[in-house]
């Protein structure tokens, strides 16, 4: 599993090993966005991206959906905590950001016995990093 981590702490993206939960495949939409398309061709490019989208989809595996709500949940309790500073200040929330936290910890624990130690390092070190935060801003 490798880890890409932002300024606040967050994980960025997390791979298991068959690959990246959150590596999307990149649609190609230019043609959707072409005004000389006339509504069947239209519709039919739509229909076809839409289809491209299921697929892509159906390849999830509920391991991955968890852990991409983890890294929601993570991103959210950084807001709720005003972080990064001067930013997110407005949205500083204590009682938001520990149900954040808090959803975090019992998603990790969840899901212990379904990932790899390395994941488990990984996630492990983010929601310490997510709690050290609160204790920082908010206090005990």
């Amino acid at each position: 599993m490798s880890a890409k981590k932002g300024g606040n702490g967050e994980y960025k993206d997390i791979k298991d090993n068959t690959g990246s939960w959150d590596e999307t495949k990149k649609y190609d939409d230019t043609v959707l966005k072409n005004k000389n398309l006339n509504p069947e061709e239209k519709k039919k490019e739509e229909e076809e991206l839409v289809k491209q989208l299921q697929e892509e989809l159906d390849k999830l595996t509920t391991k991955d959906i968890i852990i991409q709500l983890m890294m929601s949940l993570s991103s959210i309790a950084y807001k709720k905590m005003g972080l990064p500073a001067g930013t997110n200040d407005k949205f500083k929330d204590k009682d938001q950001a520990k149900l954040a936290i808090d959803g975090f910890d019992a998603l990790l624990k969840t899901l212990s016995d379904e990932i790899s130690a390395q994941e488990k390092e990984t996630l492990q070190s983010s929601l310490t990093n997510l709690q050290m935060n609160f204790v920082k801003i908010f206090g005990a």
